[in-house]
């Protein structure tokens, strides 16, 4: 009797070694899982690019204050005033009901123009003039071809065009 006491015995301080392993298994595997967890969303909070309407700025212009921000909208047609002599640009950029003036110095994109969609980054003044860093013009997301067939760049290379001629 007092052998199958024993063995009872041993078989339980087995049976909660066993437990002490797997309880630290999933221990650590929380850990580990939590660990992820903070640096994905940490990644994915830095990696978010998120702009204000001129609305939306206008609304907490006062909370703005001095912060940098990224604001997104058209370009009022009409209102671009470019110095070529000091590189700055002055326009409007608008959401559709609130327009905000915007200056900038600097080399615009390309595809800046009036009447075309923009991102600026940058800060609101005490004035109420958006200085902008940087601009980011937003593009088509469709592709169209030239008008006509005609190519864009007339000596461009283009293989198929090349054998048929010879």
């Amino acid at each position: 009797m007092q052998f199958a006491l024993e063995l009872a015995l041993c078989a339980q301080r087995n049976i909660s070694k066993e437990m002490q392993k797997s309880r630290r298994f999933i221990i650590g595997g929380l850990i580990v899982l939590a660990a992820l967890s903070h640096i994905i969303y940490g990644g994915m909070h830095e990696a978010i690019v998120y702009f204000v309407t001129p609305s939306e700025l206008k609304a907490k212009a006062n909370a703005s204050g001095e912060k940098f921000l990224r604001m997104g909208g058209m370009v009022v047609n009409g209102s671009l005033q470019k110095n070529s002599k000091d590189l700055t640009y002055r326009f409007e950029l608008s959401d559709g009901s609130t327009s905000i003036p915007v200056f900038f110095r600097g080399l615009p994109p390309d595809l800046f123009a009036e009447g075309k969609g923009a991102v600026i980054e940058g800060r609101l003044a005490s004035d109420g003039i958006f200085q902008a860093s940087t601009i980011m013009a937003k593009h088509a997301e469709e592709y169209s071809p030239p008008p006509d067939g005609k190519t864009s760049y007339p000596h461009s290379f283009v293989p198929a065009q090349e054998s048929k001629a010879k």
